[in-house]
């Protein structure tokens, strides 16, 4: 009898993405089509999914600010706002997001939500949302709907909004800013490690891949990536 062919390990792909990026947004879409196409192809690897929620650099103000007054800070003015916009408003559409402008007119602390998805990826129980809804919700809550993602009764609410049922345990300990700082500190830490460029992106192989790129584009390079594992 031949011996069966080893199974190859998983390869470690790392998806880094951040609550208060709209490019996010629309690039939680993308990451998960070119992920499932991957894993429904034989000839590909398994994937081992790492989420990582970090904002790269920090807010400043720490409070946040308006959304109309973050492409100042970013060093544009009226005309290069303007055209950022519609880049952006155009690869939402192009991945079949929505996003408010009405509705979301601040930019706030992306911590505490994205200490919530952190405590939900870290958590060993079977009662929690699966992450893809979860992240979904989130981000829906920011973009689509506004809500303050600072405030734990808002985000409470519209995890409730979205038909979603994260146990009391995490909100218990989501009222502690300190339960679970650590780790999510850590995942920016992995940034920094990495080089990364911004968000969102893959790092699989030490190959950074941009996700916020045409979705062709992003399939080509990521399955580029896994294959020089």
């Amino acid at each position: 009898m031949t011996p069966a062919a080893p199974v190859p390990a998983p390869a470690g792909v790392e998806v880094f993405v951040d609550v208060s990026c709209p490019w996010c947004h629309g690039g939680l879409a993308t990451i998960r089509r070119v992920l499932d196409e991957v894993a429904a192809d034989a000839s590909m690897p398994a994937v081992r999914l790492r989420w990582r929620f970090i904002r790269l650099h920090d807010m400043n103000p720490p409070e946040g600010m308006r959304t109309d007054d973050q492409w100042a800070r970013y060093g544009m003015d009226a005309q290069q706002a303007a055209a950022a916009r519609a880049e952006l408003a155009a690869f939402l559409r192009s991945v079949g997001i929505g996003m408010d402008p009405a509705r979301h007119t601040y930019l706030y602390n992306p911590l505490l939500a994205h200490r919530l998805l952190a405590m939900a990826r870290d958590e060993e129980g079977t009662d929690l949302p699966d992450m893809w809804s979860l992240a979904r919700a989130v981000w829906s809550a920011n973009f689509v709907r506004g809500t303050a993602m600072d405030d734990p009764a808002a985000l409470r609410a519209a995890m409730v909004d979205a038909g979603l049922d994260v146990p009391e345990r995490i909100w218990t300990r989501l009222a502690d800013p300190r339960d679970h700082l650590a780790e999510t500190l850590a995942d920016r830490e992995r940034a920094l490690e990495v080089s990364l460029d911004g968000v969102p992106r893959f790092y699989v192989n030490g190959r950074i891949v941009p996700a916020w790129r045409p979705i062709g584009e992003v399939r080509a390079n990521l399955r580029a990536a896994l294959a020089e594992g």
